[in-house]
């Protein structure tokens, strides 16, 4: 025989000899297995724990509930109709900077909640330092304006020449330092040019994406190397706005940052376009009304796609960062956050769904678990869907339904192994007794186990004999009758051996017949059945 024949041989004898192991064994081992896999991924590979970002994209996208935007927010809107109607006068973006001084000023009589700019001013303009000017002035009369800084790499912030000192209004002051030397850390980011910007309120305006690209999370603070904290735009605001002992929660946030919680669809805040505002506050007539900004927090940013100011979203593949920001805002004015369970209790839930299937098989069958193949994977995801609407703790269970959709799969063909074995035909080489069982219930899925788990325990030198129950749609058996018989085939001295136990507990599972059925040595398949059958018209005499 050749080396691919044996192996050909030895692949086929595999199902088989899976389907002899033990069933208890089976499941624990394989509750070891996928507790080692677990560990392995959660904490080392990552490759299905953590975030299942399709999944969770999905729900957010699907959800029934969503909290509805603040009415404050509302955004002054660089988009490409203002970049063609300003472009006229002004060319092409940037615009000399003495527009978004006029907008400043204009936004800020109405005393608005906030001004929030989504412009990162990090660059002198040489084309028009009158422009610069005019804005530096109108930045310092502002009292509500927010600027934005880029917060480079921290491992970047060793090589910075910028500290605290330099720009007080980024640092949160509601943080305490581990250390007294307050403000000695530098730290990189791409800082604003004109003093008045550097000396107002700052924050962070990244967007972290993740490994995919999509920006699910948001950073509120991060704290420095001597124990101070700078904050994003978010927290700026959101500490003016609403309080500085504002949304304490989200400053014990990972360093990753937490989940955002997304309105129900992209672009629900009122947007109004920039070119609209510089009219109307240049005493031109506009054929769109300008809404007053009296207490709103005024977002100035950009939609326009050829800026490039565009991300995309659980919500949307082409999300403006205004608007993301906007969200980000809103939820830190709220103290709204979604919160994530750690890798080690996604670990500890999964393991124990691992365990609690195997408890259910060992003490009921491997056959009653079939209708969980689909409903418990469903279950837990629809679990995790109930959570992003319902409370502030997302409960990503994917994992455990993925592994539960795997383990309930193996189990299933390892049970389909296990009928084989158990069902073949018995050692013919002595003589042979056949034990005839009925019951009132067809002998299919868990009463075949069980009855399988019988014989395995106290004859396992024995067969089980079984008609094959055909089913039509929907649940129907074409032959009930016949399906309500089975027997117990092997060898006479083997069973009679065992008749202590064997008989007591196959009587738990239907009528066994008192005087069993005898067959020579060597008999063939049709002949055990002629057997058997004989068996089962005896019984059927004796119940009438």
């Amino acid at each position: 025989m050749t080396r691919l024949a044996q192996f050909s041989a030895w692949l086929q004898s595999v199902p088989q000899r899976l389907g002899a192991l033990p069933a208890r064994r089976v499941t624990w081992a394989l509750v070891l297995i996928f507790a080692a896999w677990v560990v392995v991924d959660v904490f080392v590979l990552k490759l299905s724990g953590g975030l299942s970002r399709s999944t969770y994209d999905t729900m957010v996208r699907a959800r029934l509930v969503a909290a509805a935007p603040d009415p404050r927010i509302v955004i002054i809107d660089i988009d490409e109709a203002s970049l063609a109607r300003m472009g006229k006068d002004f060319g092409r973006w940037p615009w000399p900077r003495d527009t978004l001084a006029t907008v400043l000023d204009h936004v800020e009589k109405q005393q608005p909640a906030a001004v929030v700019w989504d412009i990162v001013f990090s660059d002198a303009d040489r084309l028009s330092p009158g422009g610069d000017a005019a804005f530096d002035e109108a930045a310092r009369r502002s009292r509500h304006s927010h600027f934005s800084v880029v917060r480079l790499p921290a491992a970047n912030d060793v090589q910075s020449e910028i500290t605290r000192a330099q720009l007080p209004g980024l640092w949160l002051d509601g943080a305490a330092p581990s250390s007294t030397s307050v403000g000695t850390s530098t730290v990189a980011l791409i800082a604003p040019v004109l003093p008045a910007v550097a000396a107002g309120r700052l924050g962070f305006n990244n967007g972290y994406p993740d490994a995919d690209g999509i920006l699910r999370r948001y950073r509120h603070a991060e704290q420095l190397s001597d124990g101070s904290t700078i904050q994003s735009m978010a927290m700026s605001v959101a500490r003016a706005v609403a309080g500085e002992k504002t949304a304490p929660a989200l400053l014990q946030e990972g360093p990753q940052g937490g989940l955002m919680a997304w309105r129900k669809k992209a672009q629900l805040y009122p947007r109004v376009s920039f070119a609209d505002v510089f009219a109307h506050a240049e005493g031109e007539k506009v054929l769109v009304p300008v809404p007053d900004f009296q207490g709103k927090v005024v977002i100035i940013g950009s939609t326009a796609p050829s800026l490039h100011d565009v991300h995309p979203t659980p919500l949307s593949p082409l999300q403006p960062g205004v608007e993301s920001l906007a969200t980000a805002i809103d939820n830190a004015l709220h103290d709204r956050r979604v919160e994530e369970l750690s890798p080690t209790m996604q670990a500890t839930l999964a393991i124990l769904m691992c365990v609690c299937i195997a408890l259910w098989v060992q003490f009921n069958s491997v056959a009653s678990l079939a209708p969980a193949l689909v409903a418990l994977p469903a279950a837990l995801l629809g679990v995790s869907y109930l959570s992003l609407n319902f409370t502030s703790v997302f409960l990503d269970l994917n994992l455990s339904a993925g592994l539960a959709l795997a383990f309930l799969a193996i189990l299933r063909y390892w049970n389909e192994c296990r009928h084989d074995h158990w069902c073949e035909l018995p050692d013919v080489s002595r003589d042979l007794e056949i034990w005839s069982i009925h019951r009132r219930n067809p002998w299919m899925g868990a009463p075949l186990d069980r009855l399988m788990d019988v014989v395995e325990r106290h004859a396992p030198q024995c067969r089980v004999l079984v008609p094959h129950a055909y089913v039509t749609w929907p649940q129907r058996l074409r032959w009930p009758e016949l399906a309500q018989y089975a027997a117990v085939v092997g060898p006479a001295d083997a069973l009679q051996a065992a008749a202590s136990k064997l008989r007591p507990a196959l009587g738990r599972l239907g009528q066994v017949v008192d005087q069993p059925i005898r067959g020579a040595a060597g008999v063939n398949r049709s002949q055990l059945v002629a057997l058997a059958i004989s068996g089962w018209a005896a019984m059927g005499e004796i119940k009438q």
